[in-house]
C-alpha cells in the first residue's frame, strides 16, 4: 500500500526560506547517545518565524529540508527518518472525537509531530470526564472539548495548525470536513457517527484508524479506503455505546490511543504491519490481545 499522497499546496507555501538563514540559527549539538547531530532550538526558529512573517510550521519544515532536526523532534530521531518526521510535518490528521480516546490521541500526534490537525466534537468537559479525559480538567469544566482540544496541541507543540470544529459529524458535513486530510481516526463511542465517518473516508479515499473501548477492553484496526466495505463491523448489534454502559477508566483510552496512533504512522509512512482486515482486541484486565480476521 503507498502511503496517502498530499497534493494540497502547504499552508506554509511563500518565497522559499534563505537556506543561510537557516545554517546560521543552527547548531550542533551532541545527543544523549553521544552523536552529533544539526539542529534548530525553538526560540531560534520562532525568531526565524517572526523576522520572515511565517508560520514555525514553515520554518521546522525549511529545517528539515536541509537536513536540520528541530531539538523537539530530536528524541524521534532513531525510530524516525529526517524524511519521515518531515513527512508527518506535511501530513493533515483528523481526529473525530475529542474525549476518552480523541484526547490522548491529540496529544500523541502533537508530540510525534503530524502538522495539522481537523478535530471535530461537538461536547463540552463535564465532571464525569475528569476520570479518564487527558483534556478534562477543573478549569475546562463546561467548555468546548474541541476548543480545549485545540488548545491543548497548540501549547504541546506551537508548531502544529489546528482547525477545530464543535459539531456533530452527519452526513450532511462529514465529507466538508475531513476534506484534504490524509488519515482520520475514529474517536467516536456511539456506531451511528461511526457509520457516517466510515463511509465519508472510503467516498474520500481517507485510510481509517478505528478504535472503541469499553471498561478495561478496546479493539483497533486500520481501514483502508479499497479494502472490502465492512461497514457491517459497526452494524453488529453492539449496544449504541457499550463505553457508557462498562464504564471506562482512564488506562483503557490511553492504551488504546497509543496503538491507533501507531497504527497511523504505519498507514502514512507505509511501515509495519497493519492490523488491516483484522482487528486487535485487548482485554487488559486478562492481559490478552487477540486478533480477528475479517
Amino acid at each position: 500500500m503507498k502511503p496517502p499522497e498530499n497534493n494540497r499546496p502547504p499552508e506554509s507555501a511563500g518565497p522559499p526560506l534563505p537556506a543561510e538563514g537557516l545554517k546560521k540559527s543552527a547548531k550542533t549539538i551532541t545527543d544523549a547517545a553521544g552523536r552529533d547531530v544539526n539542529v534548530i532550538f525553538e526560540t531560534e526558529a520562532i525568531q526565524l518565524a517572526r523576522l520572515h512573517d511565517r508560520p514555525l510550521h514553515a520554518i521546522y519544515l525549511a529545517a528539515m529540508e536541509n537536513g536540520i532536526w528541530p531539538v523537539r523532534y530530536i528524541r524521534n530521531r532513531d525510530s524516525l527518518s529526517l524524511r519521515e518526521q518531515k513527512r508527518l510535518a506535511q501530513l493533515r490528521a483528523a481526529v473525530i472525537g475529542a474525549g476518552g480516546l480523541g484526547g490522548y490521541v491529540i496529544e500523541l500526534l502533537a508530540r510525534i509531530g503530524f502538522g495539522h490537525l481537523t478535530v471535530v466534537d461537538p461536547g463540552r468537559f463535564d465532571e464525569t470526564n475528569l476520570n479518564r479525559q487527558i483534556l478534562a480538567d477543573t478549569a475546562s469544566l463546561g467548555k468546548s472539548k474541541a476548543a480545549i482540544a485545540a488548545c491543548r496541541a497548540g501549547a504541546v507543540n506551537p508548531a502544529l495548525i489546528v482547525n477545530a470544529h464543535a459539531v456533530y459529524l452527519n452526513c450532511d458535513n462529514a465529507q466538508s470536513l475531513l476534506h484534504g486530510c490524509d488519515i482520520a481516526l475514529d474517536a467516536l463511542d456511539n456506531m451511528e457517527t461511526r457509520i457516517v465517518l466510515s463511509k465519508a473516508c472510503r467516498t474520500l479515499k481517507i485510510p481509517l484508524v478505528h478504535g472503541a473501548i469499553s471498561g478495561f477492553e478496546g479493539r483497533v484496526m486500520a481501514i483502508i479506503p479499497d479494502d472490502p466495505d465492512i461497514h457491517t463491523l459497526f452494524e453488529s448489534g453492539e449496544q449504541p455505546s457499550s463505553e457508557a454502559v462498562m464504564g471506562t477508566p482512564a488506562i483503557a483510552p490511553a492504551v488504546i490511543a497509543s496503538l491507533q496512533v501507531m497504527e497511523a504512522l504505519k498507514v502514512v509512512l507505509n511501515r509495519g504491519r497493519l492490523f488491516r482486515q483484522k482487528m486487535l482486541y485487548a482485554d487488559l484486565e486478562d492481559g490478552s490481545f487477540n486478533e480477528f480476521n475479517f
